[in-house]
C-alpha cells in the first residue's frame, strides 16, 4: 500500500513538473516571439528611409539566384558550405543601386545586436545572406535563420575583428539607407 501512494504521489508530480514546463515553453514563444521566428523564416527589409517595407519568406529568397561556398569560420569547428543569396544580389532584385559609395545596410539580429556595412564593403567583400549550412536550413540556435557570412578562407582580407563584427546571425531585419 505504502509503495502505491508513493507512485501515485509520483506521477503526480511529474504531472506537475510536465505542466509546468509546458507553459513556461508556450509563455516564452509567445512573450519572446521564438515560435513565430523559428516558424515563418521571413526576412524584413526596410527601404526608403523607412516608408517602404517588404517581408521576404524563404520560399522568395531561395527562387534568387543562389550562391554557395565552404569556409570555416571562428564560430564553428571545421570548415561547413554555405548557401545563400550575395546580398549585391537580393539588393539588386529589390532595385537598390550599391554603386554610390554613401549608402548602407544594417542588420538587425533577435538578440539586439546590429551592424552596418556600407555599399563599397557589399561590392568588394561579396557577403552571403547564408540560410543553409551543408545543405540544411539553419535554426536560431544555429546562427539563423539568416547569416550574413564572408568567405573567411578565400582571402586573409576577411579574416578581420572589422568582418567579423559585421558577420550578424539571427537576422530578422535589415534597413536600407
Amino acid at each position: 500500500m505504502v509503495k502505491s501512494l508513493f507512485w501515485v504521489h509520483s506521477e503526480r508530480l511529474m504531472g506537475l513538473i510536465a505542466l509546468r514546463l509546458a507553459v513556461l515553453v508556450v509563455v516564452g514563444m509567445t512573450v519572446f516571439g521564438w515560435g513565430a521566428r523559428a516558424q515563418a523564416q521571413t526576412l524584413e527589409i526596410i527601404t526608403n528611409n523607412g516608408s517602404n517595407s517588404v517581408n521576404m519568406t524563404m520560399k522568395e529568397l531561395t527562387e534568387l539566384p543562389l550562391t554557395e561556398f565552404t569556409t570555416s569560420t571562428v564560430w564553428t569547428e571545421g570548415v561547413d558550405r554555405y548557401t545563400g543569396v550575395l546580398l549585391r544580389d537580393l539588393l539588386g532584385h529589390l532595385d537598390i543601386d550599391i554603386s554610390a559609395n554613401s549608402g548602407t545596410v544594417t542588420f538587425d539580429a533577435v538578440d539586439g545586436y546590429s551592424a552596418s556595412i556600407s555599399f563599397p564593403t557589399i561590392r568588394s567583400a561579396q557577403p552571403l545572406l547564408a540560410f543553409h549550412r551543408n545543405d540544411r536550413p539553419m535554426s536560431i540556435r544555429s546562427q539563423g535563420p539568416f547569416w550574413l557570412i564572408f568567405n573567411y578562407d578565400a582571402d586573409a582580407r576577411f579574416r578581420t575583428e572589422t568582418l567579423y563584427a559585421l558577420s550578424v546571425w539571427q537576422i530578422e531585419r535589415l534597413t536600407v539607407e
